[in-house]
């Protein structure tokens, strides 16, 4: 006997797996104590006063709301300066190179009365010279139409970058500069608070890296997010204790403010030299496109002429070439993996889940239409009784006490006339196997087989073999069928399907004990699941369950599939795709139904789920071989490949959508979770319409559809992860049959046999629906 799929009998996967990860987790961990510090540490050295909270000890020693300052907005440089006594005058020194910068003025002495710093601006803009910056880009519509601009006209430019951009559109931040563009640093993440003096480092420093990594150009440049450096000394002083000298802007577009359509109001040019402001990223930038070619064409014709900052930059202050180092690479692999990768995977999830989920939606709700069409004006040959095949029902029991006797019952009353039920008690500890033997006393159609406990599947077989009919029909020990269910089955194996024997018909299982939202929610899965994605799969062959508490199954195929196999928890799965294997063609019944009892808590529908999950995964991997094999048809290339996606997509990128609809709830964001949810729930609703409408349920279960992904979704993420942890383990998930509490809605008329009915009729269309 093959052991079970995933179990591993020496014990050993799972800690060989423990080891495997812990030894990853020490490299890992091992190489970034060794590159972290390198990522950290600032690109552009300075003498003096290099210690963290240098800054704001600076700032402390004078009044930072009240800093003097020395210069004007035609300055276009930002820096503190620390004013000192040298040479017999008062001076103004670099705070981490103590160079003299110069000698005050007296009017500027008096200005800076006993302050020990000053925000000093300072450089000058040549006469009717023109340098145009942009902002908050690399943006992927509008900043490949602005560099089109300006190569047309042949304008030269500065673009202040944020560091997240750039890795996000690396071919645009190298464009820039092939195309003679001077860059500068914007912040990581434009961001506009600057109280945690280790991010505030990092927004410089990871953008600094990460346009060394990607187009080996270093530049000290930078410009505070929202800009007014005059009241903002602690960014200012701290980006210059790391190399970076603040640009800021005296022509002002106020295109930011711009929506499509609209004109930007450009400041009249009045002959002087002047740093110019738009964006090329940040929004909807169609306006500044316009104002651009306006602001060009107008300041041409005023005689201005067009550079970047270069001209009046200080001479350490230039940009420059450079190699990457691996701190560098380090950088921007490690900003592409938490602010770029995780964006494009949820951008790309979203429209797999939209596309997918509307695509197989629609072919299956067609699909299901079609069958259920089929399944109404299908004319059945007239089959005379005598000619009727014998059906063998197979029950298999184990500790049923409370419930067989209805099971049984409700068998008796069947309307098929040639019928023999063999049940077989698998060593109960209960009154069990007495009830069988009383209720055989009374009916002769019934033959009780006892075996020592071996599960559920070898009880199966055990049946099985003993059936003397051509026809196999298989439940569980707490379903109900309806007097009709077995002669809807039978029906289907007197003629091919499409050319093929029937192996194996699925029938429909029915929650009948609907006392809540737990249990209404099964009834209502089942309902859905059944009637549109069972019906669907029906017409094109690729049915990959027949469940085991409601079907029938020509006993040739049984016996060329070898049974129920022992090596998974899913046995019905298992066999339904071998028999696919083989070539028999697998239908669906909607009007063969069972009813059954469904967990009624929580703990009770986890234990059970947990088996079903676990047993699926089981058989779609001893059933690997049949994915993308066009010899299956449908169900080799679209109906498993989706199932495997459908497994694996979770699996690897729940965690991240969940974190990401956290932070997307967490700042304010939440209106595409909200249309996302919604059209999940109007896909779903339609299906549940259709379902209903198909089989005549109670529209009751509509109630349920709001709520249905609440349950759903939790469930689901439990069920995959616990059973791949098993699986890792090598475990076996123990046979879980729920509590029976006897509360299937009564349907079982008393023990006694139904008058036959003729089982179906020439020239009549069954209307049971």
């Amino acid at each position: 006997m093959a052991p079970p799929v995933f179990f591993d009998p020496g014990g050993k996967r799972w800690y060989r797996i423990l080891a495997t990860v812990i030894l990853l987790l020490v490299l890992v961990a091992g190489s970034a104590s060794w590159l972290v510090p390198q990522a950290l540490a600032q690109t552009w050295e300075r003498p003096e006063n290099q210690e963290n909270d240098y800054a704001r000890e600076l700032l402390a020693t004078g009044d930072p709301e009240n800093i003097p300052l020395l210069g004007d907005s035609a300055n276009p440089f930002s820096r503190i300066a620390l004013v000192g006594h040298r040479h017999g005058g008062t001076v103004l020194t670099d705070p981490f190179t103590d160079e003299t910068l110069r000698t005050l003025t007296a009017e500027e002495v008096e200005v800076v009365g006993d302050s020990p710093y000053v925000m000093e601006r300072f450089g000058t803009l040549p006469e009717k010279q023109l340098m145009i910056t942009f902002d908050d880009g690399p943006d992927a519509t509008f900043t490949p139409e602005i560099l089109d601009v300006l190569s047309a006209e042949g304008v030269p430019a500065t673009f202040f970058n944020i560091g997240t951009n750039v890795v996000a559109q690396p071919e645009l931040f190298r464009r820039m500069l092939r195309e003679g563009h001077m860059v500068g640093n914007h912040t990581m993440t434009h961001t506009t608070v600057w109280d945690d003096d280790l991010r505030s480092r990092e927004e410089l420093i990871g953008t600094d890296r990460a346009m060394r990594s990607i187009g080996d150009y270093a530049t000290h440049l930078f410009r505070l997010p929202t800009g007014d450096p005059d009241n903002k000394p602690l960014p200012i002083l701290e980006a210059q204790q790391l190399g970076y000298l603040h640009v800021d802007f005296d022509y002002d577009t106020l295109d930011w403010a711009a929506v499509p359509g609209e004109t930007v109001r450009l400041p009249e040019l009045d002959g002087q030299g002047h740093i110019v402001l738009m964006h090329d990223g940040g929004g909807d930038r169609t306006a500044t496109v316009t104002a651009l070619k306006e602001l060009i064409a107008e300041a041409k014709a005023e005689g201005y002429t067009f550079s970047t900052l270069a001209p009046v930059l200080p001479e350490d202050y230039q940009p420059v070439s450079t190699d990457a180092v691996l701190a560098d690479d380090a950088t921007a692999l490690a900003v592409a993996g938490l602010t770029v990768a995780p964006e494009v995977v949820m951008t790309w999830l979203f429209w797999f889940g939209v596309s997918s989920l509307t695509l197989m939606s629609a072919l299956y709700v067609v699909l299901a239409l079609i069958g259920h069409r089929r399944q109404r004006r299908r004319v059945w040959p007239a089959v005379p009784e005598e000619e009727l095949p014998l059906v063998s029902v197979i029950l298999p029991v184990f500790n049923e006490e409370p419930v067989v006797a209805r099971t049984l019952a409700a068998l008796r009353a069947s309307d098929y006339p040639h019928l023999e039920v063999i049940a077989v008690d698998d060593g109960s500890t209960d009154r069990t196997l007495a009830v069988l033997e009383e209720a055989a006393a009374q009916w002769p159609a019934l033959r009780v087989i006892s075996q020592p406990n071996a599960g559920k599947s070898v009880a199966s077989n055990h049946g099985i073999m003993a059936a003397t009919g051509e026809i196999v029909v298989t439940l569980d020990g707490d379903t109900l069928f309806e007097p009709q269910t077995v002669r809807m089955f039978a029906r289907h194996f007197t003629t091919p399907h499409r050319g093929r024997p029937v192996g194996a018909v699925a029938g429909h299982v029915k929650v009948g004990n609907r006392a809540g939202i737990l249990t209404m929610w099964q009834s209502l899965e089942y309902i859905s699941g059944i009637c549109v994605t069972r019906m669907a799969e029906s017409v094109v062959g690729a049915i990959s369950i027949v469940p085991g508490a409601c079907a029938a199954w020509r006993k040739e195929a049984l016996q060329a599939a070898g049974g129920y196999s022992h090596d998974t928890l899913a046995e019905d799965a298992d066999l339904t795709m071998t028999l696919q294997q083989h070539g028999w063609a697998i239908v669906q019944e909607n009007e063969a139904v069972a009813w059954t009892e469904a967990p009624m808590t929580v703990r009770g529908l986890a234990k059970q789920r947990l088996r079903w999950t676990y047993g699926n995964l089981q058989a779609l991997w001893k059933h690997a071989g049949m994915l993308l094999r066009p010899k299956y048809g449908f169900l080799g290339m679209v109906a498993l490949p989706y199932t495997a996606l459908a497994t694996l997509v979770p699996l690897v990128f729940l965690p991240l959508t969940v974190l990401m609809a956290v932070l997307n709830l967490a700042a304010g964001t939440w209106v595409p979770l909200a249309a996302f949810a919604a059209f999940v729930l109007a896909i779903h609703a339609v299906i549940c319409v259709l379902a209903i409408r198909m089989v005549g349920e109670s529209w009751a279960h509509l109630l349920i559809v709001p709520v249905y992904r609440v349950i759903y979704e939790p469930l689901r993420a439990y069920l995959l992860y616990a059973s791949v942890l098993q699986a890792l383990k090598g475990r076996m998930i123990g046979w879980y049959k729920p509590e029976r509490t006897n509360t299937v809605l009564d349907l079982a008329p008393a023990a006694e046999p139904a008058e036959p009915s003729v089982p179906w009729q020439e020239g009549r269309r069954d209307e049971r629906v």
